[in-house]
Order: structure tokens, then sequence, then C-alpha cells
């Protein structure tokens, strides 16, 4: 295991505090992992991955003090800062009354949420004014509802290139990854906004992160490899990098339901995991510039 260097730090608003932190030794690719088998509904299938995607390796542990002081921080900076915290209790209340946490698929939980239109509604402007002191008075907007099957390793996956009318099981995962677009360019990628997802589901779910930012990975990757190496894009930086340090260590947040997250995922590796759940992994997610 490489040792943790000061990068992106965690504002940990939580009541728990570090308990629902872990760190690893690392990554591997996924074919030297054991794939769990996702067994829900009518589904049962080992998920697909891409033939680059690598995924944390298992033995987590909990935080050092030395550790946990190297991530603690807040520097009101959206591009280098993560927050794990509540939301409020009005909006808990709010999202109890649409009871979507028993439901099974994605379709099933907004057909709920379209026939309550007197909560979504109140639902809207709660988390108008949750958001608003967040937002340092810059726009955000609603992104998504997503759903995800329960016992994935990890969630994000990539569809653009099945056929049309595909099914779940042809799936593609990408492994840990950075967002982005082929426009975006990983020297610009600290002027990028944040995102906030809200764990609406019934248990609680796994957000991966390792605390460099792509600046950080790219400095790295240039020092150790070679002129003769592939330029390095916003595309292959991930892959390129758990590739030249399968050693970096991976933290591993428990998100409770009703926790949020706020994370740069345009300008870190991550992912989310719904590894050991029984149930529909259901969250909201916001596009903004927050801090906390």
């Amino acid at each position: 295991m490489m040792e943790v260097k000061k990068g992106i730090v965690l504002n940990n608003l939580l009541p728990e505090g570090w308990g629902s932190v872990y760190i690893n030794s690392g990554t591997t690719h996924y074919r030297n992992h054991n794939l769990q088998r996702v067994q829900f509904s009518d589904w049962d299938f080992v998920p697909l991955f891409h033939d680059n995607a690598y995924v944390p390796k298992h033995d987590w542990r909990s935080l050092s003090t030395k550790e946990s002081n190297l991530l603690a921080g807040n520097s009101k900076r959206c591009h280098n800062t993560i927050t794990i915290g509540d939301i409020s209790p009005q909006l808990k209340e709010l999202f109890e009354q649409l009871k979507i946490t028993d439901l099974t698929s994605r379709e099933a939980v907004m057909d709920r949420i379209k026939s309550n239109s007197t909560v979504v509604k109140g639902i809207s402007e709660a988390m108008q004014q949750f958001l608003d002191p967040l937002s340092q008075g810059l726009p955000f907007n609603f992104n998504c509802i997503a759903a995800n099957l329960p016992n994935l390793e990890l969630v994000a996956c990539d569809v653009s290139k099945l056929h049309p009318g595909f099914t779940i099981p042809e799936r593609k995962y990408v492994g840990l990854h950075n967002d982005g677009t082929k426009s975006m360019k990983i020297h610009t990628m600290h002027k990028r906004g944040n995102r906030m997802t809200i764990n609406l589901g019934k248990q609680s779910r796994i957000f991966y992160f390792i605390n460099l930012t792509l600046l950080q990975a790219y400095t790295m990757l240039k020092r150790k490899l070679t002129p003769a190496d592939e330029n390095i894009t916003i595309y292959n930086i991930a892959p390129l990098f758990f590739k030249a340090f399968p050693d970096y260590p991976v933290f591993k947040v428990i998100q409770k339901p009703y926790e949020f997250y706020i994370a740069p995922t345009d300008n870190c590796f991550h992912d989310g995991s719904t590894l050991g759940n029984s149930t529909l992994d259901i969250n909201m997610v916001y596009f903004g510039s927050f801090t906390c």
C-alpha cells in the first residue's frame, strides 16, 4: 500500500464521524476479482465490465489517526473537497411520504413519484431551501433520480455502444473512473463544479473515491511513464493510473439512507456500489457548485 498523499479532503458532517469511512490497500483489474452474482426480482447474472476496468480491493479497515487527519478538511473549494452529511428532517419526512423504498424498478419509482404531485411539489420547495445556502449563489440543477440493482460491485455503466432494446445483464460497467466528456481537459477540471447525491433507498450504499485530483494523478503518471507511452487524456487517465499505481488506496464511505455526498466527480476517480444489498438502490442527483 502506498502512503496516502495530501489531496482531496473530506468534510465529514455525519454524527458517527469517521466510523463510516474506511481505507484499503489499492485496486485490481476486475478479472482478478471474484465478482458477485446479482439476484434480484427477475434478474440473475454476473455483471460485465469493460476490458480496462479496475475495482477496489476488499481489504477494508478503519482509518488510522494519521490518515483521518490527512483526509479531514474543508477547503470551501468545489474541486478538491468531498462533503458527507444528512439532509434536513423536513426533506426526510417528505421523501418517506413517497413510500418508494420497497419498489423493485426505476419505472415503478418514477410512476410513484408522478402520482404524488403534492408531495413532489413540497420536496421541490424544500430542496430549494436546503440547497440555496450551499450553492454560493451560483446556479444548480436537478439531474436525475437513478436506480441501481443491489449487490453490484460498482454502479457506473456505459450503454452508448449497446444495441437498441438491450437488457440489464448486457450492460458493461466502467470500473473506478472520472466523469467528463471529450471537450474537457485534465488541466482545467479544477474549474468544474460538483454533484450532490442523496440516498433515497432502504439500505446504505457505498461511495468510493481516491483522494487525488486529476491533475495530481496526471503528474504522478507523467513521472512514471516513459515518453513512448500513450498520451494521457480525460478518457484513459483512470485505467492508466490504476495500472501504474495499483497500491494507491481507495476510500470507502458508507452512505446511509437520507445521507448525501457532495463530490467533484469530474475531478477525481470514484464510483458507487451496492455490494451486499438486497433492495433497489435509489438516489437523487443535483449538479452545482456546492459547499458546506
